[in-house]
């Protein structure tokens, strides 16, 4: 997506991000992360590989091309953590295509405290149990340890740790890593930071890695999501 037009908030919840306002210019892409997009006003209409979806809320899979079409008024958009609880709660991993969300999902996607009620959903995610040692590395996958050593740790081979994640969560732990460190820019950015210092305090060779990194995962620039970081009014 393009920057151009973007008006509204974004937010940071617990295991996901959030935007609710107006959408800006959209080409088709794909990213990384699932997205679930829900219209305000009226129904969102996304353009995918086989077709256009119309419905009141859209589910789209991590890596699957589509485009938001221009929809009458305000919608939301929820990004649930790669690997995390709120993926695990809604079954990130078994998405197999772009769809209408479940109809049990409107009372939380519409609802006037979605924040709270985003962060108890994606709290049940606990309840699905992963394998423990898989539950260590993903907790300690934030620092600077790589993966051969977190491997090391929790005694497995580096094979056999992408391996299990691959098994047990559907998706890479680089992934997982990488959103980490966009969290850690964008928090930076938020606090006041030029996009070359928040880049490097959160990891990134330089800036042009962040941008290539915030392109891969949701389809926009740095600058435009740190523009609207606000918290979500209650």
């Amino acid at each position: 997506m393009g920057a151009a037009g973007w008006s509204g908030q974004v937010w940071i919840g617990r295991d996901w991000w959030g935007f609710e306002g107006v959408g800006g210019e959209s080409r088709a892409h794909g990213h990384l992360c699932a997205q679930v997009v829900a219209g305000l006003d009226a129904p969102v209409r996304v353009e995918a590989q086989h077709g256009i979806i119309e419905a009141w809320a859209v589910v789209i899979p991590p890596g699957a091309r589509h485009r938001l079409l221009d929809a009458d008024g305000s919608m939301r958009a929820i990004y649930p953590r790669p690997l995390g609880r709120l993926a695990r709660r809604w079954g990130v991993a078994r998405w197999s295509g772009v769809t209408a969300a479940p109809d049990a999902w409107r009372p939380l996607l519409a609802s006037g405290r979605l924040a709270e009620m985003v962060d108890a959903e994606a709290a049940l995610g606990e309840a699905t149990a992963i394998d423990p040692r898989l539950k260590q590395v993903l907790d300690e996958l934030g620092g600077d340890l790589g993966l051969a050593d977190l491997a090391a740790q929790v005694g497995l081979s580096t094979a056999r740790l992408r391996a299990l994640a691959q098994a047990e969560l559907g998706a890479p732990l680089a992934h997982w890593r990488l959103w980490l460190r966009l969290e850690t820019a964008l928090l930076r950015l938020r606090a006041g930071e030029g996009l070359a210092i928040a880049a490097a305090e959160a990891g990134f060779a330089d800036q042009s890695h962040l941008n290539r990194a915030m392109g891969r995962f949701l389809g926009i620039t740095p600058l435009t999501v740190a523009r609207l970081l606000n918290p979500l009014p209650r």
